[in-house]
């Protein structure tokens, strides 16, 4: 029997990866990044400790975070990492670091289950749902921040990622 961390990762690879690269995201597994000269705009997908091979959960974390202020907490925090997790909270309120649920109307965490011996529609419905979700809340959530950075971004599966000065 398939396991729900093998569905996790059909899940990613070939339910959501080729979504989000359309909607000029970059990136693989659980990792991706909207390509900005001057903010790091990330999502990361966050699987929950307790998930076993019975039982996945999951939930997205996004961020964007700009470069220069980045650098310079890096330079008072010099075991950060080079590149900001998507994951991870960090202290200064510049930095927008947000769950999906919480740009979500009810405003409250959301976690997706994939459980093992689900069907390939069982996926893609969970998939669809995830989709639906990073597409109607979170990328609009992520123009906010980076207008609020000076920086317009406008996305699609012509154009890619093009930035410049503005609002978008």
């Amino acid at each position: 029997m398939t396991t729900a961390q093998d569905l996790f990762r059909t899940l990613i690879h070939h339910n959501l990866a080729p979504r989000l690269r359309a909607l000029g995201w970059q990136g693989s597994g659980q990792r991706y990044l909207l390509p900005d000269p001057r903010s790091w705009a990330q999502m990361g997908f966050q699987r929950s400790r307790s998930n076993t091979a019975a039982s996945v959960r999951f939930t997205v974390n996004i961020s964007v975070i700009g470069k220069a202020a980045w650098a310079e907490f890096r330079s008072e925090q010099p075991d950060m990492p080079l590149r900001p997790r998507p994951g991870a909270h960090y202290w200064p309120s510049s930095f927008h670091c947000k769950r999906i649920g919480d740009l979500m109307p009810a405003d409250e965490d959301i976690w997706w289950e994939l459980a093992a011996g689900h069907s390939t529609e069982d996926v893609s419905r969970v998939a669809d749902g995830v989709y639906a979700a990073i597409a109607e809340y979170a990328m609009p959530a992520v123009q906010r921040m980076l207008a609020q950075a000076g920086v317009a971004v406008v996305t699609g599966p012509d154009a890619g990622p093009v930035t410049g000065p503005g609002q978008p």
